[in-house]
């Protein structure tokens, strides 16, 4: 590893099976990387995948450090291996399935240069067909994540139309898709927290980030391509499952004993009737899935009674 004096931004890609996303990811951040002129490091981060992928990646990508985990032990704690052993001032974590559109990091390096009190920059999130993609939030809990799954992306899609894409803002977290952070804060918070297998993950770094006094940016200006869905498409019982047990864990962290029961409450029924209309269906694949997350519910709900 080059020393850290020497090398200005560490971009950190966190990998499960990515063989039809990497190439796309690899190239368009090598270009961009030209383009900024930084002296710079990519480190891929495999979570033990099985796609053969690796090999291809060291033959047309000899450039790229890759870290090859001996399990997939999720996003949080991959991405702590590699910012520790990143060298860069400037960490940049981004997803396997991502393209980066042309100036995408220089706004947001100029950004964090000029306004020291921030610790995150991050992109405007655009699906394949460049529409607006929402990629930051509130603070979770039962209103705000009401917001979020039903209201958030058409209200803010057209806040974006209406203002011809002039939306920067504050905002309580942004999507680990993609994002630049100071490395100085992004230690002093202890990174990611690894019990967050992924999911909800960014979330609670924004939240422990602002309560020591730093601040989170959202660029549009600075864009990318997320080709969304790959992971949960592929993965649907790992990417359900997991995202119940970050939510409930979340909700443990931050919020009342009240709060959580509503929470487990909501899941059950939404879940029970999930199953029921697999049933109906004759969907015996997604009727397990479902069943499985009842018993993380009803689990998490007996050790936060115990």
């Amino acid at each position: 590893m080059e020393e850290r004096s020497q090398v200005s931004l560490s971009a950190i890609i966190i990998n499960y099976q990515g063989r039809d996303f990497l190439p796309r990811t690899l190239s368009s951040l090598q270009a961009e990387l030209a383009r900024l002129g930084l002296r710079s490091e990519i480190i891929l981060v495999d979570n033990a995948s099985t796609d053969g992928y690796l090999s291809v990646v060291r033959e047309k990508f000899p450039s790229v450090k890759v870290i090859q985990l001996f399990e997939n032990c999720g996003f949080a704690r991959a991405a702590n291996v590699g910012a520790r052993q990143s060298a860069g001032e400037w960490l940049f974590f981004l997803n396997n399935d991502v393209e980066l559109l042309p100036n995408c990091l220089q706004p947001l390096i100029t950004f964090l240069s000029e306004h020291e009190a921030y610790a995150i920059a991050a992109p405007g999130v655009f699906n394949p067909d460049q529409s607006f993609q929402l990629s930051f939030g509130r603070d979770l809990g039962l209103m705000s994540e009401f917001f979020l799954k039903y209201l958030a992306q058409p209200w803010y899609k057209l806040v974006y139309q209406l203002l011809k894409g002039k939306m920067a803002r504050d905002v309580a977290w942004v999507s680990g898709v993609a994002f630049v952070i100071r490395r100085e804060m992004f230690f002093a918070v202890g990174g990611f927290d690894e019990r967050f297998f992924f999911y909800i993950e960014d979330a609670d770094l924004g939240r422990r980030l602002r309560s020591q006094g730093f601040k989170i940016r959202y660029l549009p200006q600075a864009r990318l391509i997320h080709y969304r869905g790959a992971v949960a498409s592929r993965f649907p019982r790992l990417s359900l499952t997991e995202a119940k047990k970050s939510q409930l864990l979340y909700y443990s962290l931050y919020h009342s004993p009240m709060s959580q029961r509503l929470l487990r409450i909501y899941l059950w029924a939404q879940f029970k009737a999930k199953i029921l209309g697999a049933s109906w269906r004759g969907d015996e694949e997604r009727k397990s899935i479902y069943s499985e997350v009842l018993r993380i519910v009803r689990s998490f709900g007996d050790a936060s009674s115990a």
